[in-house]
């Protein structure tokens, strides 16, 4: 750009400038030249100093941008006063620090632009700048034209909360409740200022005047694809009534017939704004005219006003409702009117907008806005502008938008953290449960197919064709499930069909598992990554699960050997009870009555199952089993159907199998993570690809080479954050800027692209730690999310870098390369035992069910596990020979101890030894409890023992001192001590109720297993209040022998679920040591408990 001559006055000196200033306006030219010129005038600071002040001022308040920006206009007064290119980029360099380098980047982007149309040549970046700026010109009109009919409703903000709190609740909360009601094509919210006059000029003949009344403060734009759409959603639409109330004190709707609401003009690329629009934006009510009918009134906006204004270039949009009379016989809703009187209601609205306050103020001095207002006085009594302040978008295309899914608030922070993978399929489906459209359809309360269950006769044999010939992994499983409420969910119905043919349920395939007297079930669940099989075994509850299957092979109820069923994944938040009384009703309503849920309690007869409570899922399994709740049923043929869901530990424990079922096999499912992986090119200009690995190095090693590479000398560094750098990068060809963030907390470091004129996006690099479980190791994945600007980005030669990085080989080898430097950088001592220990399989599960014998305190199955010459050696005893010596080290241990548990911390195996950490407690006879940490080391000759080791210090159990009677305390101390226990129990004081016990507490309800310490006891007695709340208790009779209190009371609850009372008789005995119980065992009637522990 050549440089001119140097203005004495930058202003008064410039005719060209003049000339171009009263253009726009000849009285607004004037006084901008007087005003400046005298500006410019002043003798203490030089044109060229005043020059490079008015592009700073620009800069700072972002007028750059638009048609007619003075930008461009002070960029080229500087260069007139003797400023060069590489002063005006310093000072962009030196506002990047006090007005932050998202302005700038911009500004610089621009100034680019103005030198390379200045010279002559038009260099590769002008070329694509340019061709970004004609896209900007374009109309986009024509993506509103599938909106038909709009309901158009004017908000105003109830009194006693502030505008801001308005927007939030508007925004944030109403919002998102509306974009999921169907039938809407496009969903606008539209914040708005008051109406304050002055912002446009005044019309001859025109009603300026207004009552405050009439500010409304937000516009919500609604539009159908047809009429029906609108009345449908309509009918929906009941639901937002009950929350009007809590934000406005008036809406006033319009409706507008088919062809009445249409955009003429549109060049805002952004049709769905989330937040402020680059743009300025009013939205114009409109009366007629007292003596217009209403056809005049729609021909002149129509025909003479909406075509003159729209063909201004000033205008960026424009957009014309034509509204039929307010519906007031719609009745208010609780404090919110929706009441207008004929005088104050409008007849039409628009939407206008401009680049800028230049660009408004040259329309109205426009030929085309002159001829558009010449006859208004004829046809118009009022306008009344509103200023847009924000808009918000919940549904376009006919699809909610992320703001509709997850609310303008959280759809602004995903966009600006660049959290893609909040966009994939699983997320979206989740957080979005969109209601079906489909009359009498439940599939929209449903995940998928969640397993496959197959009755076997042997499980052995099963699990190892299942794990270690087709390479299943075990999720959870099982032994020995019995229980009335389990029998009545699986077998209810055939159980009804035997007693009604006067036969022996087992004859249809029904087991008795209601006691345990007679059968028992066995489950286990292997994941194939993308499903389940689950395993079923029912045998004869007095053996092992080693022993055959009860019955036949015949295809009938699942207790049959082969006989399948389906199971389908209900979405977490649906209530499978109520899920189950709707399934039963939608298929008696379409004539197959056949379709009949088995309730958990106990009927007989088929009369007695219709006026039966809905009750149908199991609710309180434990252990790996917490979170899986489920219905049986039949299907319309007879098929064996089952409606589950899984949550909470079971649902950690299906998603620990399915990931390392991925990393064994390298697969991508992706089910219980609610997560989908996302495909390459799912998007029209989106490019996407990712991998995953594990690395064998500790964290730090890793995030030392990020940094290194965050950091590294080959990217120059243009500005330091809190979280990372902004750097200068080079491709061939291409200049631009990357955003680098690392957050060590989440695990990421994220590559931000900036001013890349081909593409938006971010390289998302992300290290999961290991689990902490030995053996485990940490995955790094990296992931590469683009988004093209145009279609230009696939074609031209600077995009050929980014397509060529995209490709999942690129990808993956950028994964190894990461992997090779680190570890190659880790000593063999950093290395985790993954490399010279296996992970547990076969062997490990031996162990698991040698200790599970153990606990049984049965000799003669423990030593089972032996070989004939096995080496046995407990603690400091001395070492016992085969299982014979075995049971003799073990008659002075059975006489000490009467109960044993194995909490396994931790499992290895390497060749024919299992390293297996854990801690043991141990519970003595007079009831004392002792945990303590031991190690063992297991040797194997085949799959039996051949030498065991145990490394502790047993001696604590023994010391006879420990074993003898403790000094009597007086009985009414202890029942005071008592009483003051249940004080604290009734409160709900927790802290103070854990004071009244030992550290090493026994806690034990009915035959069920028992707990440990005060926070267990806590934990157990926490667990039955959300069910059952005790209240009172009435004491029947009380009797203290020595340190032991015995209390015969009932129980008196309150159950949380249907406000019933209940009252359960039982017995409590507790033990003390001191002034502190430490063993409390109660026998309660667990009839009237109904709840599992």
């Amino acid at each position: 750009m050549e440089q001119e001559r140097v203005y004495k006055n930058a202003v008064l000196d410039d005719p060209e400038l003049q000339q171009g200033l009263k253009q726009i306006n000849p009285k607004f030219g004037d006084f901008v030249i007087r005003v400046a010129g005298e500006a410019w005038g002043l003798p203490l600071i030089n044109q060229k100093a005043k020059a490079l002040i008015a592009i700073a001022i620009d800069v700072v308040n972002q007028d750059h941008r638009g048609p007619g920006n003075p930008f461009t206009a002070h960029v080229k007064m500087a260069l007139q006063q003797g400023s060069t290119r590489a002063e005006i980029e310093e000072l962009l360099l030196f506002l990047c620090v006090y007005a932050g380098f998202n302005k700038v980047a911009a500004c610089f982007a621009t100034l680019n632009w103005i030198f390379d149309h200045a010279n002559s040549t038009t260099p590769r970046i002008a070329e694509m700048l340019a061709t970004s700026k004609q896209a900007a010109t374009d109309d986009y009109s024509a993506r509103d034209q599938k909106g038909k009919v709009a309901f158009y409703v004017l908000l105003w903000k109830r009194q006693g909360i502030s505008l801001e709190l308005f927007d939030d609740y508007w925004r944030d909360v109403h919002g998102p409740v509306c974009a999921r009601l169907p039938g809407q094509y496009q969903y606008w919210q539209f914040h708005v200022a008051h109406n304050e006059g002055g912002l446009c000029p005044q019309i001859p003949g025109l009603d300026y005047t207004w009552d405050s009344e009439d500010n409304f403060d937000g516009i919500a734009e609604l539009t159908f694809a047809s009429v029906a759409d609108r009345q449908t959603w309509f009918t929906a639409s009941a639901i937002l009534m009950d929350d009007e109330h809590n934000l406005f004190r008036k809406a006033i709707g319009y409706n507008s017939n088919p062809g009445n609401s249409i955009t003429y003009i549109d060049r805002i690329p952004n049709g769905d704004p989330n937040g402020e629009v680059s743009a300025i934006k009013f939205h114009v009510m409109v009366k007629k005219a007292n003596g217009a009918s209403t056809e005049a009134f729609r021909h002149y906006l129509t025909e003479t006003f909406a075509p003159k204004v729209s063909s201004s270039d000033s205008v960026l949009k424009f957009r014309l409702h034509l509204f039929e009379e307010v519906d007031n016989s719609r009745p208010d809703a609780a404090g919110v009117s929706h009441y207008e009187p004929a005088e104050k209601q409008y007849h039409a609205a628009y939407e206008i907008a401009f680049a800028n306050h230049l660009e408004r103020e040259k329309f109205f001095a426009s030929s085309e806005y002159l001829t558009a207002i010449k006859d208004a006085a004829k046809y118009i009594k009022q306008i009344q502008p509103f200023p847009e302040r924000t808009a918000y978008t919940f549904v376009y295309d006919g699809q909610m938008t992320l703001a509709g899914q997850r609310s303008a608030k959280v759809a602004s922070l995903i966009q600006r953290v660049g959290a893609n993978n909040q966009l994939q399929e699983g997320i979206v489906s989740l957080m979005s449960n969109y209601a079906s459209e489909k009359t009498g359809s439940l599939g929209h309360y449903l995940q998928g197919l969640q397993h496959v269950g197959i009755t076997v006769s042997d499980m052995t044999k099963a699990l190892e064709f299942y794990i270690e010939v087709l390479g299943g992994k075990l999720a959870i499983g099982g032994d020995g499930f019995i229980g009335d409420e389990l029998h009545n969910l699986l077998f209810q119905k055939e159980d009804l069909e035997a007693w009604k043919q006067g036969i022996n349920p087992k004859s249809l395939g029904v087991p008795d598992i209601r006691d345990g007297s007679q059968e028992a079930l066995d489950v286990r669940f292997i994941s194939f990554g993308n499903t389940c099989v689950e395993l079923i075994h029912f045998r004869d509850a007095q053996l092992t699960p080693k022993a055959p299957g009860i019955f036949d092979k015949i295809p009938s109820g699942i207790g049959h050997v082969n006989a399948p069923h389906l199971s389908f994944h209900v979405k977490d938040d649906v209530d499978l009870d109520q899920f189950a009384k709707m399934l039963e009703d939608e298929c008696k309503k379409r004539g197959i009555d056949n379709v009949v849920a088995n309730r958990i309690i106990h009927i007989d007869s088929e009369s007695a199952r219709k006026n039966a409570p809905l009750k149908y899922a199991k609710l309180d399994l434990i252990g790996d089993f917490d979170g899986w709740l489920l219905f049986y049923c039949k299907g319309p043929n007879g098929e064996q159907l089952e409606f589950n869901q899984v949550k909470r530990r079971a649902k950690e424990m299906f998603g620990k199998a399915q990931k390392e079922y991925n990393l064994s096999n390298g697969t991508n499912y992706w089910f219980y993570d609610n997560v989908a992986p996302v495909e390459n090119n799912n998007g029209k200009n989106r490019i996407f690809n990712t991998f995953s690995a594990n690395v064998n190095a500790p964290v730090e090693k890793i995030w030392e080479a990020w940094l290194n590479q965050a950091y590294s000398d080959k990217f120059p560094i243009l500005e330091h954050y809190h979280n990372g750098v902004l750097r200068e990068a080079k491709m061939p060809g291409m200049d631009m800027k990357q955003k680098v963030s690392l957050d060590k907390e989440a695990g990421t470091l994220t590559i931000e692209i900036l001013d890349h004129p081909l593409f938006t996006g971010r390289f998302i690099n992300h290290l999961h730690p290991s689990s902490g479980e030995p053996g485990s190791l940490p995955i790094v994945t990296y992931t590469l999310d683009l988004q093209a600007k145009s279609d230009l980005a696939f074609t031209h030669q600077d995009g050929k870098g980014f397509l060529e990085a995209a490709k999942l080989e690129n990808v993956k080898q950028a994964v190894y390369q990461l992997k090779g430097i680190v570890e190659a950088s880790t000593t063999n001592e950093e290395k985790t035992m993954t490399q010279s220990l296996v992970r547990s399989s076969s062997k490990s599960d031996i162990v698991r069910r040698m200790f599970e014998a153990g606990e049984s305190m049965n000799v003669e199955n423990f030593v089972k596990f032996y070989t004939e010459d096995a080496h046995y050696q407990f603690s400091n005893f001395p070492v016992a020979y085969g299982p014979q010596g075995i049971k003799d080290t073990s008659v002075g241990f059975l006489q000490t101890v009467a109960k044993v548990y194995h909490h396994i911390t931790n499992i290895w195996e390497q060749g024919d030894t299992v390293i297996c950490e854990m801690e043991v407690t141990y519970i003595r006879h007079d009831g004392k409890v002792f945990k303590l940490p031991c190690c063992d080391t297991i040797v194997f000759k085949g799959d039996k023992v051949q030498e065991l080791r145990i490394y502790m210090d047993i001696s604590p159990v023994f010391e006879t001192e420990a074993v003898k009677p403790q000094a009597s305390v007086s009985s009414d101390f202890l029942l005071q001590r008592i009483g003051k226990m249940y004080e604290a129990l009734h409160a709900e004081n927790w802290e103070e109720f854990k004071t009244f016990f030992t550290p090493d507490l026994l806690y034990k309800v009915g035959a069920n297993e028992p707990v440990i310490g005060p926070d267990a006891c806590c934990n157990l007695l926490q667990h039955i209040y959300k069910v059952l709340k005790l209240t009172t208790h009435n004491s029947r009779g009380t009797w203290v022998v020595d340190n032991t209190v015995i209390l015969e009371m009932d129980a008196n609850y309150v159950n949380k679920m249907d406000k019933r009372f209940v009252q359960v008789p039982c017995t409590d005995i507790y033990r003390f040591d001191g002034d502190r119980i430490y063993e409390w065992r109660v026998y309660p009637d667990p009839s009237q408990l109904n709840i599992q522990l």
